[in-house]
This record gives structure tokens, sequence and C-alpha cells, in this order.
């Protein structure tokens, strides 16, 4: 009853008190979600910059070089998106801020689903050649032929990287949804959460 009194009547004296609860709980999820974005940018940029050291030792190296230059140019794209949240008024209140927040990171994501539909197999495509780059370089087939001289080593290869490949274009965005449920489920689920909090509250319930 004292949250719901401090919501609904700005003139009882518990009001203030009340309203720096919400606002500080708004500033903390939404300060939580903006680190976890920045943290994976930091591992994807980790990625790009040691893709093409990686690849060097495995003898792909123009691969990896090739990975790095595409996906930098995504990310470069992904931030431009991102960064419609600087845009959100910050002077609206908790509840309106929360709820702008909430409709811009679906956007985001909604955004960020149609380009990973291409973006993963791309990817894929390129890991998987430089992977094949690689077996040739250090003789992987040649070895497997001495072993199994009965089977067609390169044939079951291809189709094995085929299939994984077919999958990922397949299931791409479920990939992807995955993905971003992993990294911010619970973070969502908070942000529901005390949005429907603040519903209720206002709705006097």
């Amino acid at each position: 009853m004292i949250w719901k009194q401090g919501f609904l009547n700005e003139s009882i004296l518990v009001a203030p008190k009340i309203n720096d609860l919400y606002n500080q709980k708004s500033i903390n999820v939404v300060d939580t979600i903006k680190r976890r974005m920045k943290q994976q940018r930091i591992f994807v940029f980790a990625i790009i910059i040691s893709a093409p050291v990686i690849n060097y030792f495995l003898g792909a190296f123009w691969y990896g070089l090739t990975f790095s230059i595409v996906a930098s140019f995504l990310i470069w794209y992904f931030r431009g998106i991102v960064n419609t949240i600087k845009t959100l008024d910050q002077g609206a209140t908790s509840y309106d801020y929360l709820k702008s927040f909430d409709d811009c990171l679906k956007g985001i994501f909604l955004k960020t689903e149609k380009i990973v539909r291409f973006s993963l197999p791309l990817y894929c495509f390129i890991g998987f050649s430089g992977l094949w780059a690689s077996w040739n370089k250090f003789g992987f087939f040649t070895i497997m032929h001495q072993r199994y001289p009965n089977v067609n080593v390169q044939f079951w290869a291809l189709a094995y990287l085929a299939t994984a490949m077919l999958l990922v274009i397949l299931f791409s965005v479920k990939l992807h949804r995955l993905e971003i449920r992993v990294t911010y489920g619970r973070l969502f689920d908070k942000l529901k959460e005390t949005i429907a909090e603040m519903e209720k509250l206002k709705q006097g319930e």
C-alpha cells in the first residue's frame, strides 16, 4: 500500500522516496542492459582482431582477414542502429522512458534479425572455406586417405560442411534469437517486470 500510495499520490509524504526508488530501479535496469551491450561489442572486437592471427597459424590468413573485414563493417552498421537508444527522451518519467527503451530494443533486434539472416551464413561460409584451406595445407585429407583408403574423405567432409551450412541458413534467425535470449534474457525479463509493476501501481491495483 505504501508503494501504491507513493506512486499514485505525489502529495503524500512518502511519494518522493517511492519515486526515487523507482527511478533508481529503472536506471539500474537500463544501465545493466547498456553495459551488457558494451561487453558484447568488446567481445566481438576481440574476435575481429584475433581472427586473422589465429587463421594465420592455421594456414588460412586471408579467410580470417576477410571475416574480420566483413564483421567490422557489420559492427559499424549495428552500432548505428544501437545508437538510436541515445535519441530517447532522458527527461521523460521513469515509466515513459522504460516503455520507450523497451520499444527501442524491440526495434533494434528486429532490424538485426533481418541482417543476421544473411550475415550468419556468410560468416559460416568464410569460416568453412578457411577450414577447408587449412585441411589442405596441413595434409588432413592425405592422412585420412591413408587411414581409410576405401572412404572418399573429401566427399564426406564436403557433405558435412554443406549440411552444417544448410542448417545455418535455415535456422540463422532462431540461432540469433537463442543468442539474444542467453545474453539478455534475464535482463529483458527484469525490464518487463518493472514496467508491469509500474503499470499496476499506476492503475491503482
